[in-house]
């Protein structure tokens, strides 16, 4: 399996919060947003864009592969 990049785990530490803090604050599960974060899992639209808001990011800048076309 491939895993997806994504800058989740970057945007977390810039912004100081934890998995739990990003959890709380999106109402995504802390298991998905683990998933999401090693790749193992693509968010879903609204997913990307509760993290872009909680992680003060762009979604092209969360996703980059989204944005070129590498999630087909």
């Amino acid at each position: 399996m491939e895993r997806i990049k994504n800058r989740v785990k970057e945007g977390r530490f810039f912004e100081k919060k934890t998995q739990l803090d990003l959890s709380i604050k999106t109402g995504i599960d802390h298991a998905t947003i683990s998933r999401i974060e090693r790749g193992y899992q693509i968010p879903s639209e609204s997913q990307k864009i509760k993290l872009a808001k909680a992680l003060n990011r762009d979604i092209a800048w969360l996703f980059p592969e989204d944005t070129e076309g590498n999630y087909d």
